[in-house]
């Protein structure tokens, strides 16, 4: 494959992988049954503290930077072109926040509706990955945590998910108010997101 065309198809695949990401973290929040385990932070900050939750992304995204540099002990330019990647990320989401109205489903379809959205986030997320090009600062920490401690990247993917489970409902109780965005579906996420990711790895994928 020509070098032209190998770009073109790798850039493809990130453009929709990043939509897939940010469609399926309003779309998670509108079923009503908690948010995804890895932006329940973002969507705690942005309830708490009054903020759009594309704002509450890019700071949050721009914290993670900063963890990569430090845990792999330098800066490299992929780092810091994930500072304007959290910019736009950040953009998309309150595009599809703006975008996706409330869905009044019942309780069992938007479960179910939940659940299926886990692959589109596991599908978003694998296309990011595989395309060799720069990560969202949620998946670059997995990425660098990964790489630097040899782990498997759905593995590290769940106990990162874990911890911002945590970390959310932290923020939640120090400042007296209810857990935002933490349900069944976050608790579902957590334990089962990296393991739809890993169902993807195992996907072969031309060019990748």
């Amino acid at each position: 494959m020509k070098p032209s065309s190998d770009l073109k198809k790798r850039t493809a695949w990130y453009i929709l992988g990043l939509n897939l990401i940010a469609a399926a973290v309003v779309l998670n929040i509108r079923y009503n049954v908690g948010v995804a385990a890895f932006s329940s932070v973002m969507y705690a900050i942005s309830e708490i503290y009054h903020i759009s939750l594309g704002t509450a992304f890019i700071l949050c995204y721009l914290l993670f930077v900063v963890l990569q540099c430090i845990l792999s002990r330098k800066i490299t330019l992929t780092y810091l072109l994930e500072i304007p990647l959290s910019f736009a990320f950040g953009i998309l989401t309150d595009v599809y926040d703006w975008l996706i109205p409330v869905l009044p489903f019942p309780l069992p379809l938007r479960l179910l509706c939940f659940a299926l959205t886990m692959f589109i986030t596991g599908a978003g997320v694998f296309l990011c990955v595989k395309s060799r090009m720069v990560l969202t600062p949620t998946d670059g920490i997995v990425n660098t945590i990964s790489e630097v401690f040899h782990l498997r990247f759905s593995t590290v993917k769940n106990g990162f998910d874990l911890s911002m489970v945590a970390i959310s409902a932290g923020l939640c109780l120090f400042h007296h108010c209810p857990f935002y965005g933490i349900g069944v579906g976050t608790v579902l996420s957590a334990l089962l997101l990296g393991r739809v990711i890993k169902l993807f790895e195992l996907l072969p994928l031309s060019g990748a």
